[in-house]
């Protein structure tokens, strides 16, 4: 069966940093903004977006990590009402000119299970046919097979019912061409 050509692979989860500013006291960002803060669980403020339903953490340092988003705008958007919410408040951030987003993970999925008519992947037949030091399954610890592929710097989570997670991507095409390159790895075993 001729490997499909259409590229499916969803996003499901981003991670992305901004510097807002050299210091901020998260205990009186916690105070003002009346969020619960335990330092001694957690250096960071879980800073919590209702819509879109994103997390960002936010460090003394000024660094501020979000996370949950599944597209650049939402991103954009949380980190715009983190930090319309601490100037609204007088906390001093750098100029928006200034605060750059940088992406550290973008986790997509995607379903092989079309391609296998009805069967699954033989997942310890797989350990062998891929690249051995790359690979680990441990049905016992994790049902799925883990695969790393070091040129493109992501790992695969394939499970035998066809779906799999590919994350440490930085760039949507970057996890386009992971699933490409996975769907090409697979290839003897689908369909």
């Amino acid at each position: 069966m001729k490997i499909r050509e259409i590229v499916m692979a969803e996003v499901v989860n981003m991670v992305a940093s901004q510097r807002i500013c050299d210091f901020i006291d998260v205990n009186e960002v916690s105070y003002v903004l009346d969020i619960d803060y335990e330092r001694e669980q957690f250096p960071g403020l879980v800073y919590r977006i209702k819509e879109p339903k994103i997390c960002i953490l936010l460090f003394r340092s000024g660094k501020a990590v979000a996370t949950g988003a599944r597209n650049k705008a939402d991103i954009k958007t949380a980190f715009t009402m983190m930090r319309d919410d601490l100037r609204k408040n007088e906390f001093n951030l750098y100029p928006e000119e200034k605060i750059r987003t940088e992406y550290h993970n973008i986790v997509v999925t995607t379903d092989l299970s079309d391609q296998l008519s009805g069967a699954r992947l033989n997942l310890t037949s797989l350990v062998f046919s891929l690249p051995f030091q790359y690979t680990e399954y441990e049905p016992e610890q994790f049902p799925g097979l883990i695969y790393k592929n070091p040129e493109l710097n992501v790992v695969y989570l394939i499970f035998s019912s066809g779906r799999c997670v590919i994350t440490g991507s930085k760039t949507h095409e970057d996890a386009l061409k992971a699933e490409e390159q996975l769907k090409e790895d697979l290839k003897p075993f689908l369909g």
